[in-house]
């Protein structure tokens, strides 16, 4: 269940690997996966939106795999079928989630009705059009307003994107980026979050912390105990929550953590071991609370998940997942630098983002593209 970075390794498996008999379902609501490290060149111009697709058809073809399109609604596991939101539903031995997370905090008013998002990745295509159109209908001399509402590493380089792909067009931006919390990427070492502040100020973009938001509006962000700050377009970034197909360990469903993720073992299955399967943002590894919800995580564990599936199936010994303790984070600023992150190492240059392009693109051609 879902397109996302863990199980292209698995259809990569079934098209080169000598599997046993199986028979593979790749159920997603799109034909195709977005990639989620090139969207916010994406937002600014850098890629059309054929280069950050992954056909998830072709993929299936390639693996003798059939691909149903839906969205599962419900994992019944003592029946062991998945139920759809359409259709019938799906019998397994064996099922495996890779379905990312949901923005956090949807609940909050306004917020689905008029907030974009970037989640699932196909709604970065959404959310270029809108600012688009933004732009096209203001008056030349009038600061195009938007929000970004979450300042941690996608926040950070959304607001950059949005405000380069503004000034391209000759309008006037005026970018604000909100962050509940104390401080920007919290996740980051302070050199990285100085660095960050800098950027941010050198392009303009307003940042304020400890801005909780507590409604959006079609023309406006309520913040708490702040004035209302102008937006015709806000972003809603503000962390991931669980996909709700988990429900919360409540017994009917998969065992989860108490935010509602999927709790796996070492080896990528449910723990109890029922036969679930998992990777990527919606799961929580067993022993590492801390373990960051970013993709270089979900592409270390696609080829664990692909041999420790077949490997359940042939009754063979599942290998362990271990999580880095460290990774390369490369943020695209979106003004030919990116931001680059490697243990002590924090540079802000043109050749990180020349790296993060080349390993990006690196990335695609793996799975078809160039």
């Amino acid at each position: 269940m879902g397109g996302g970075h863990a199980h292209l390794f698995v259809l990569e498996s079934l098209a080169r690997d000598d599997w046993p008999a199986v028979e593979v379902t790749l159920v997603s609501p799109e034909p195709h996966h977005h990639y989620s490290g090139m969207v916010p060149g994406y937002l600014c111009g850098s890629y059309d939106e054929a280069r950050l697709r992954f056909d998830l058809r072709a993929l299936c073809t390639a693996a003798g795999a059939r691909f149903r399109p839906g969205r599962a609604v419900a994992l019944d596991l003592e029946a062991r079928t998945l139920a759809l939101e359409e259709g019938p539903s799906l019998p397994f031995d064996l099922v495996s989630f890779d379905i990312g997370s949901v923005p956090a905090a949807l609940d909050t008013p306004g917020v689905r009705e008029h907030a974009a998002t970037v989640r699932p990745m196909s709604r970065a295509i959404e959310l270029r059009e809108r600012l688009d159109a933004l732009i096209g209908r203001g008056a030349p001399e009038a600061p195009v307003e938007v929000a970004v509402v979450g300042a941690g590493a996608g926040g950070f380089e959304v607001a950059l994107a949005m405000e380069a792909r503004i000034r391209a067009s000759g309008s006037t931006p005026r970018v604000r980026l909100l962050e509940a919390g104390p401080e920007p990427l919290a996740e980051f070492e302070p050199d990285v979050r100085r660095r960050t502040t800098r950027i941010l100020s050198d392009r303009g973009v307003e940042l304020r912390t400890g801005a909780r938001v507590t409604a959006v509006r079609p023309d406006r962000v309520e913040v708490e105990g702040s004035p209302p700050i102008n937006s015709s377009l806000t972003v809603w970034l503000a962390g991931a929550a669980a996909p709700p197909l988990f429900g919360r360990g409540d017994g009917a469903g998969p065992p989860t953590d108490e935010a509602g993720f999927l709790r796996v073992d070492r080896t990528l299955r449910a723990v109890g071991g029922v036969p679930v399967w998992g990777a990527g943002d919606c799961i929580a590894l067993e022993g590492h609370p801390e373990m960051p919800r970013a993709g270089v995580y979900a592409v270390r564990q696609g080829p664990v998940l692909a041999r420790n599936l077949r490997a359940a199936l042939e009754g063979e010994e599942p290998e362990s997942y271990s999580p880095q303790e460290s990774f390369l984070s490369i943020m695209n600023t979106a003004d030919g630098r990116a931001l680059l992150r490697w243990k002590r190492l924090v540079s802000h240059s043109p050749p990180a983002w020349w790296l993060k392009d080349w390993i990006d693109r690196r990335f695609m051609r793996r799975f078809g593209l160039s």
